[in-house]
C-alpha cells in the first residue's frame, strides 16, 4: 500500500521534531489526522496532498514568534529574553482551600479559569485531565475544574479537542505547555503569519473552532511519552490508577499516592522523554497571556508571570475578586535559571543531532525580528540603519558579523537596511547575541524610508531622515505584517516615489511673488520644472493649478522676490508597485509631523477595519474595493 503524502510526516514527525500540540488536526477541514503513540497520522488521502493548513499552522516548522509577539503584545514587542517579555510577576495561590489543595502548587492557575467561568469571560477551558491515562478535555462546568487540576508529564495532542467545538463552546481558554501555547498562537494569528487565508474543504467548510480568549502557558523542562512512561512505572511496582499527583523538584520526579511518595531520577526516565520535547527551547510559554509554574515560588505557590495587558488585567481582577492571594516576593533569578537550563539542554541536543546527521527544522530562527529563511536552506538577517545613515563602526560591526557568522556577503536593500547572507540556522542565536550586546538594530518589513532631505541635500525642502526614523519607532510594528511601506521625500522630485508607497510623504514650499521687488525678468520661469510661472504685465504671476511647490522658483529669484509663504509635508496615500499596482492619491498638502502620526493612526485604522485577506490586500487594493472617497472620507471625519 503506497504511504500517504504528507509534508509534516517527512519534515517534523519521522525526524523527531513534532510535540504532539495537536494545533495540525484542529485546523484541518477535512479532520484527517489522529494520533498514536508515535505522534500524529493522517487517516485518509488528503486532497492537497499533505500541505495545507496543517503544513501553515506547524510551530515546528516555524514558531515566527517574532512576528507572533506583534500581536500578543499590542504591537510592542520587545527583543526576545530568557523570561520573555512580562507586565509583572507574582507568586500566588488559590483562596478557595480545594483548588489550593487538590491543584498543582496552590491552584492559582485552577482558581484564574474559575474566575473565567464565573464572570462569563470563557464558556469553558482546554486542559488535560486523567493521571492514570491524560488526554485533552473541556472544563464546561465550574464544578469541573477539580477533575484537570495537576500536572500530568505525558504529552496529549490538547488542541484537537478545539476542533467542532465551535456550536458548544463560543469562547475558550487553553492551558497548555509552551509548545501548545505556540500552536494557540499560529492559530489565532493564521492569517497574519501566513499570507493567505485559513484553507477551506472542498464544499467550503471550516474545522469549526472556538474562539481562543486566554492562553494560560505552563512552565516546562520536558514531557513524557506517555506509553513509555507508563511501562517504566509498572515496571516499577506503581500502580498507574494509584496515582493522585506528578510533580518535579529539581533533577527528581515525585510521584504521590494514597500511600505514600515515591522520588524517581529524572535520569532513569530519560529514554522516556518525548522526542519533540528534547529539542524544546521555550522553557516559561514566553508567547502565552499568563504564564505559571513553581519556579520562584515558595511550596504551595505559582509563580504567575502576566506578559501583556489582556493576562496583566486578568491577574489584578482576579486578585481584586479575591479568586488569588498573590505575594510580590518571587525568585526571579530561578525562574530565569530555570529557563537557561532548558536552552543549554536545547543546545546538547541540537549538537547531538547536527552531529549524528540528523535532520533539523531550525523553528526558532524567526523569533528574531529580521531573520528569514533563504533558498538554500541558510538565512538572511536585517539589520536597521537610521533610514540609510549609519557610522563606520556601525557598518564595520555588521561586516564583522558577516565573516563570523554568515558567508561573508552583505546586501544593501531597497528600504535602505543591511541583510547578512548566509547565517545557519545554529548560528542564528549566537549572531543575534552579538547583534543586540553590539546595539546593533533589527526589524522587519515595512519600515519608513527617506531620501536625504535638506539636512544633506540642496534641494530638500524638510528633514527626512529624523521623520522617517520616528515613524519607524511608532509604527513598524503596529502596521505590519502585512503590509505597509512609508517612503518621505524631501521634495517633489520624489526620489523614493512617494506616490508608489502605501504611506508617501513629501516636502513641499509654497511660493508667493513680492511684486514690489519682482522685475519681471523672467529668470523664475527658466527655473519652473512645472511651467507654472509666467510673466504678466512686467511681474512673475504663478498658476497655482500647475505649481508643484517645488520652491525652485524661491531657491532662484536673483532679486529675492519669490517668497515662502508656508512650508511642510505632503501626505499621500494609497500606492504600491506590488503585484496588484496601484498609484497614491494626495488627502492632506502642508502638514507638520504632529499631524502626520495623527493621521497614520486613522489610516490604519480604517485599513484594518476594511482588510479581509490580510496578504492579498494592500492599502489601495482596499482603497480601489471601498471606493478612494469612502476611505479617505472616514479617515479625515475621525
Amino acid at each position: 500500500m503506497l504511504e500517504k503524502k504528507w509534508f509534516l510526516k517527512d519534515a517534523i514527525v519521522d525526524t523527531g521534531m513534532c510535540t504532539l500540540c495537536g494545533a495540525c488536526a484542529a485546523v484541518c477541514p477535512y479532520d484527517l489526522i489522529r494520533f498514536d503513540e508515535n505522534g500524529p497520522y493522517l487517516k485518509d488521502e488528503c486532497y492537497r496532498n499533505g500541505e495545507g493548513a496543517c503544513k501553515d499552522v506547524c510551530q515546528r516548522v516555524m514558531t515566527d514568534a517574532s512576528r507572533i509577539a506583534l500581536n500578543t503584545f499590542n504591537f510592542k514587542a520587545k527583543p526576545p529574553s530568557v523570561l520573555g517579555q512580562y507586565e509583572k510577576i507574582v507568586s500566588a495561590r488559590a483562596t478557595d482551600e480545594a483548588l489550593a489543595e487538590n491543584g498543582q502548587d496552590g491552584g492559582a492557575v485552577s482558581s484564574l479559569i474559575a474566575y473565567c467561568m464565573d464572570k462569563g469571560l470563557i464558556d469553558g477551558a482546554i486542559t488535560t485531565a486523567g493521571f492514570a491515562k491524560p488526554a485533552a478535555n473541556i472544563i464546561g462546568k465550574r464544578e469541573d475544574i477539580t477533575t484537570s487540576q495537576g500536572a500530568k508529564y505525558s504529552t496529549v495532542p490538547l488542541l484537537t479537542t478545539l476542533r467542532n467545538e465551535k456550536d458548544n463552546f463560543n469562547k475558550v481558554a487553553v492551558v497548555g505547555t509552551p509548545c501548545q501555547t505556540y500552536g494557540v498562537r499560529r492559530m489565532q494569528y493564521f492569517n497574519g503569519l501566513n499570507v493567505h487565508p485559513v484553507e477551506k474543504g472542498k464544499d467550503g467548510e471550516f474545522a469549526n473552532n472556538p474562539t481562543i480568549e486566554y492562553t494560560i502557558g505552563l512552565f516546562c523542562m520536558e514531557n513524557f511519552n506517555y506509553h513509555k512512561l507508563s511501562d517504566f512505572l509498572e515496571k516499577q511496582g506503581i500502580k498507574l490508577n494509584d496515582i493522585k499527583k506528578y510533580s518535579i523538584q529539581l533533577d527528581e520526579m515525585i510521584i504521590t499516592t494514597d500511600e505514600k511518595n515515591i522520588e524517581i531520577s529524572l535520569k532513569d526516565l530519560q529514554d522516556c522523554v518525548w522526542d519533540g520535547c528534547k529539542i524544546c527551547r521555550d522553557a516559561v510559554s514566553k508567547v502565552a497571556d499568563i504564564s505559571a509554574g513553581s519556579s520562584g515560588s515558595s511550596k504551595g505557590w505559582t509563580t504567575l508571570i502576566a506578559r501583556n495587558a489582556k493576562g496583566l488585567k486578568l491577574l489584578n481582577d482576579a486578585n481584586e475578586a479575591g479568586y488569588i492571594k498573590i505575594l510580590n516576593e518571587v525568585d526571579i533569578e530561578m525562574t530565569k535559571e530555570l529557563a537557561q537550563f532548558k536552552m543549554r539542554k536545547f543546545r546538547h541536543e541540537l549538537d547531538k543531532r547536527l552531529n549524528s546527521g540528523e535532520k533539523v527544522s531550525y523553528y526558532w530562527v524567526r523569533d528574531y525580528p529580521g531573520v528569514r529563511p533563504e533558498v538554500n536552506g541558510t538565512n538572511f538577517v536585517k539589520i536597521k540603519t537610521d533610514s540609510g545613515i549609519t557610522t563606520h563602526k556601525y557598518l564595520g560591526k555588521v561586516a564583522e558579523l558577516a565573516e563570523k557568522y554568515g558567508d561573508g556577503t552583505l546586501e544593501m536593500t531597497a528600504r535602505k537596511s543591511i541583510e547578512i547572507q548566509g547565517v545557519p540556522g545554529r548560528n542564528i542565536d549566537d549572531l543575534m547575541a552579538e547583534v543586540y550586546d553590539a546595539g546593533l538594530k533589527t526589524i522587519g518589513m515595512g519600515y519608513a524610508t527617506a531620501c536625504p532631505g535638506m539636512d544633506y541635500c540642496p534641494e530638500g525642502l524638510v528633514s527626512t531622515k529624523e521623520l522617517a526614523n520616528k515613524l519607524t519607532m511608532h509604527f513598524a510594528q503596529k502596521l505590519t505584517p502585512h503590509k505597509m511601506k512609508v517612503g518621505v521625500a524631501g521634495c517633489p522630485n520624489s526620489c523614493v516615489r512617494v506616490r508608489d508607497h502605501d504611506i508617501g510623504i513629501m516636502g513641499q514650499l509654497r511660493p508667493v511673488i513680492d511684486e514690489t521687488k519682482c522685475t519681471g525678468c523672467g529668470r523664475c520661469t527658466e527655473l519652473c520644472k512645472f511651467n507654472a510661472i509666467s510673466i504678466e504685465g512686467g511681474k512673475a504671476v504663478i498658476n497655482r493649478d500647475l505649481c508643484g511647490n517645488c520652491g525652485w522658483c524661491v531657491r532662484g529669484c536673483p532679486h529675492e522676490a519669490a517668497l515662502e509663504e508656508k512650508r511642510g509635508y505632503s501626505l499621500w496615500i494609497g500606492g504600491n508597485g506590488a503585484r496588484r499596482p496601484t498609484e497614491g492619491v494626495l488627502i492632506k498638502s502642508f502638514c507638520d509631523e504632529e499631524e502626520i502620526i495623527e493621521t497614520i493612526n486613522d489610516i490604519a485604522r480604517v485599513f484594518i477595519k476594511y482588510r479581509t485577506s490580510p496578504g492579498k490586500e494592500r492599502l489601495g487594493n482596499i482603497m480601489d474595493k471601498i471606493g478612494q472617497g469612502t476611505f479617505i472620507k472616514e479617515i479625515l471625519e475621525n
